[in-house]
């Protein structure tokens, strides 16, 4: 009788658990799928608010290509930096999917590399006589941000501000591109923001990158395009950020420019776009044109001119022409800059030209400084070279 009772009570005890069980199961599932509803309608909301806040950009041109090639439709003039695949940079065989930005004195450098679970990071590295530091890896990007796979970075001219594409909860599709700038008082970069449509979408969005002296920016994308395969956009960046005003453009208008439907709903009358056309054709020729007689040419005396750093026999040389390039590089910044204000202020208000005036006027003596400076140290370098040359 005492058997039977104990094994009658275990099943009794089984049975009566199983539902509780089942229960418990029915109950993780129905919380799991509320929490992927809450989580979908939470992206639907925010691709909703950013097609709402889509940027007015003019996108000039495109080109569909395979995606191992993309970084060939990237032309970067020299003072603007260098994009590289990271095994290409580095000779190494392990980063297939990691990427370089090196700046216009070669003598900074920006990199991802994947990590031994899957995930990127992005690093930076000084060249120091030649050699590159070790690898030292971007503060703040990561804090807090849920950002995964950083990738795809691109410093601009200034060295503060920062582009580079990740996943992860601040994105809505795949890769998404973000942009930060470094705050040089606490030594860290501040939070990455996303910066939205066009440029984003629930495709991969990456590598980001604007060539400021003549004013042409790109980036790549898989949006509606076959597997291997990725569009080019070619744009003219803005000095400010203007959206689409619903007053002017209706909600299919803008959600077609979000998502970069139609480049020539973007173009206006169409002169400016032509100005952007010249700009990008002439900057292709010039491409050709370097890489047939070398990245540079540096008249050192009648007989003698470099094409290359390695053509410096000095190291105070190398270093001298080092800041050649970075005045010279000022100096196209700021005489383009000088331009585009002395057209303005043909058609300024007369408050606005006041304000323009002094502007204009200090510009053309920091330019005139540039000017005496850059002589100055290209004599300094032909004597520390031709030292070494006779």
């Amino acid at each position: 009788m005492m058997k039977t009772t104990l094994i009658s009570l275990a099943a009794l005890a089984m049975l009566s658990a199983m539902p509780a069980s089942g229960q418990s199961k029915r109950q993780s599932q129905a919380a799991a799928k509320a929490q992927a509803a809450k989580t979908a309608k939470e992206a639907e909301q925010r691709i909703e608010q950013m097609v709402a806040a889509t940027q007015k950009v003019m996108f000039i041109d495109s080109v569909v290509v395979d995606k191992d090639a993309f970084l060939t439709k990237y032309n970067l003039c020299q003072d603007a930096g260098r994009l590289y695949k990271y095994d290409d940079f580095f000779k190494a065989k392990d980063q297939a999917n990691a990427y370089v930005y090196v700046n216009g004195l070669g003598d900074k450098c920006y990199f991802s590399r994947e990590d031994s679970v899957g995930d990127f990071n992005l690093y930076t590295s000084d060249n120091l006589s030649g050699s590159w530091t070790p690898a030292a890896r971007l503060d703040g990007l990561d804090d807090d941000a849920g950002h995964k796979s950083m990738n795809y970075p691109f410093m601009m001219a200034d060295g503060s501000t920062l582009y580079f594409a990740a996943t992860g909860d601040e994105s809505i599709g795949g890769y998404d591109i973000f942009a930060t700038r470094f705050d040089s008082e606490r030594g860290t970069f501040l939070k990455a923001e996303n910066i939205g449509m066009p440029f984003n979408s629930t495709a991969n969005d990456y590598m980001y990158a604007i060539d400021e002296f003549n004013n042409i920016g790109w980036f790549a994308t898989d949006r509606n395009q076959s597997e291997g395969k990725v569009c080019i956009y070619m744009f003219v960046p803005s000095d400010s950020r203007q959206l689409y005003s619903p007053d002017e453009y209706s909600e299919e208008q803008i959600r077609s420019l979000a998502n970069l439907n139609r480049i020539a709903d973007t173009w206006g009358d169409g002169k400016e776009r032509q100005l952007a056309m010249e700009r990008l054709k002439a900057m292709q020729s010039e491409k050709v044109a370097m890489a047939a007689k070398g990245s540079f040419s540096f008249v050192v005396n009648d007989k003698t001119t470099y094409t290359k750093m390695a053509d410096f026999r000095s190291k105070a040389g190398l270093e001298k022409f080092k800041a050649l390039q970075e005045l010279e590089s000022k100096h196209a910044a700021l005489s383009k800059a000088l331009a585009k204000a002395r057209d303005y202020y043909a058609t300024a208000s007369t408050n606005e030209r006041n304000a323009l005036k002094n502007e204009i006027l200090q510009s053309e003596r920091q330019i005139e400084s540039l000017e005496t400076n850059i002589a100055q140290t290209g004599k300094e370098i032909r004597n520390e070279e031709n030292k070494l040359l006779k």
